[in-house]
């Protein structure tokens, strides 16, 4: 009896340590840049793992990150990542925040690194490849599935209106000047904040620096609109020392994520701001403008 007894268990043991898993993976092909996004969403990344014709006992998923040449540039930490056991039902669903919780994943090199600095990574083309593997030795337990997916490059807004080096009429500008600019492509998962800044251009400064170095004369976060209209309410003589120029000035977009952060870090100074263009006012319509040389 008792050798009948051990049979069963060592049968036992042998059929759950060597029972496969099949695995059906789902990979949103644009999916949100910041890989924080991911989180809990099911139509941005799903796991689903049965068992094969045999007791399923407990797993860990083993996850890569690859670009379209094969380079591994992320994978899973096996000794970090959590041990799932197959429900009742045979049927496992994972989620992103469990295939590959970022805490766990290792990056290299320049990945890393733009992981570090903006929560996402370059816009490329990648795969994605998860296999289950045994919690203990990390032995295979089903075959490895991948997806590729694809992260956008992020166009910043175009300025259209004023458009640039457009002189605006003094009296009407007294009482509005009407923003408008084009919306973040591709479109957010969450509301960008489009925060607008006018500043005034000096005599001897260039459009850049006076964004640089002045306070804006106007500030102001504009959520999911593409739209402002200002009421200034300033008097646009210019100045005595400036009288054959005409009050100059630069305005400018950053655009921000649901954190407040920059939305892209690709525009060269990391701030996600769309190239400022200038605009002047005329108090004295038979005036022209004076133009730098």
């Amino acid at each position: 009896m008792m050798k009948i007894l051990f049979a069963a268990i060592a049968m036992f043991i042998s059929v759950t340590g060597t029972a496969q898993l099949v695995s059906t993976l789902v990979v949103n092909a644009q999916p949100p840049a910041q890989l924080s996004e991911w989180g809990e969403r099911r139509e941005v990344l799903t796991l689903i793992v049965r068992g094969a014709g045999a007791i399923a006992g407990p797993f860990k998923v083993k996850t890569e990150i690859k670009t379209l040449d094969g380079t591994v540039i992320a994978t899973s930490d096996l000794a970090r990542t959590p041990v799932f056991t197959p429900n009742t039902t045979g049927t496992t669903i994972l989620v992103a925040n469990d295939v590959m919780p970022l805490e766990f994943m290792t990056f290299t090199g320049k990945y890393q690194k733009s992981l570090q600095r903006t929560g996402k990574l370059p816009a490329d083309n990648y795969t994605l490849c998860t296999q289950p593997v045994n919690p203990v030795d990390y032995r295979i337990q089903g075959e490895q599935q991948c997806k590729n997916f694809y992260l956008a490059t992020t166009q910043l807004p175009i300025l259209m209106k004023p458009y640039n080096e457009e002189v605006l009429d003094g009296k009407k500008a007294q009482t509005a000047i009407i923003f408008r600019w084009s919306p973040v492509v591709p479109t957010q998962t969450s509301p960008v904040t489009y925060r607008l800044q006018v500043f005034e251009v000096l005599a001897y400064q260039n459009p850049v620096q006076a964004v640089r170095s002045n306070q804006p004369v106007l500030d102001k976060e504009i959520l999911a609109a593409t739209q402002f209209i200002w009421q200034p309410q300033l008097s646009f003589a210019p100045r005595e020392s400036e009288s054959e120029k005409l009050p100059t000035f630069v305005w400018t977009i950053q655009s921000l994520d649901k954190t407040g952060l920059p939305i892209t870090q690709t525009d060269g100074s990391g701030e996600a701001r769309s190239e400022p263009i200038i605009f002047f006012v005329n108090p004295d319509k038979t005036k022209k403008p004076k133009k730098e040389n």
